[in-house]
This record gives structure tokens, sequence and C-alpha cells, in this order.
């Protein structure tokens, strides 16, 4: 079923909505797919070096550090200004990567790939806070649900992309 949507929006949505979730995530997911072949059409534009050298494993390993860090209590509130600029960029950041993987404009990816990483960023808190509280599920046992929706949805629209 085609929603109209020119080829590739869905999955710079989703994966912008994911950087809204954990950071580092979007991008480390990224670069792993251009790594393996699955998103094309970056070669000669600066996003194709996502996929090159060790660009893919240092995004992992800040991936990693972000998820555990998320379980410990000295990281801020993914609303905080800082965070909410970190989600944000990288929202743009795969937005304008995968607009262009499809021959279409970068900066008008990285405008959505920003508000969708805004609404991922909002959503989940709201849904994080009412688990939580209003629910009792222990903050870890949430961030963990979080990770594995993140590494879940984030593989399974990069594998689509290509």
């Amino acid at each position: 079923m085609s929603l109209g949507l020119p080829a590739g929006t869905p999955e710079a949505v989703g994966l912008a909505a994911v950087a809204g979730i954990r950071s580092m995530a979007a991008p480390a997911l990224l670069a792993q797919a251009i790594r393996r072949g699955d998103v094309r059409g970056l070669a000669g534009t600066p996003f194709a070096a996502l996929g090159s050298g060790r660009v893919p494993l240092l995004l992992e390993a800040l991936m990693i550090g972000e998820m555990a860090g998320d379980k410990t209590p000295f990281i801020p509130a993914r609303t905080s200004a800082p965070a909410l600029l970190g989600r944000v960029l990288s929202g743009a950041l795969v937005g304008a990567a995968l607009w262009a993987s499809g021959e279409r404009s970068a900066p008008a990816g990285a405008l959505v790939g920003a508000s969708s990483a805004l609404a991922g960023v909002y959503a989940v808190d709201r849904l994080r806070s009412g688990a939580t509280q209003g629910l009792g599920v222990p903050d870890t046992i949430f961030g963990l649900l979080e990770d594995g929706l993140v590494l879940s949805l984030g593989t399974r629209l990069l594998r689509r992309a290509g």
C-alpha cells in the first residue's frame, strides 16, 4: 500500500525519530547500513564518509556508550537543551543522508529529520514518564526496552531503504 510519499520518506522519518530516542543510534545504524550496501546513492556526497573506514565502528561505540549511560542517574534529561540539540542534529544528519541517497534535497531531508527527532524525543519522554511513574516500571527496564526498540526499528527501516 502506497501512501503517496516519495521513496525513502518513511525510512528517513523513522530513523530520525530513533535519533530522538538515542541520538547516537541513528547515525551508527545508518553508517552500518551504508557499509553493508543497504543504503546506496551516497557516493560523491559528504554522507559517504559515514560508511567508510572506522567511522561505523566509532559511531557504534558511541551508541553503546549512550545506551549504557542512559541507565545512570548522571545523564541529563533528553529534553534538556544540550541533549535536545544533539538529538535534533542527529535526526537532521540521518534525514539529510537518506534523502540525498534518493537524489532528493539534503537540506529538506535535514528539516524532516530534525522535526522527526523532536517528535521522537517528546513522544518517548512522555511514554517513559508515564510508564515509570504511572505504571511503576523501573526506569532501567524501560531504558532497556527503548534500546531494543531503537535497534530493532532502526535496523528494519534501513534494510527497507536499500
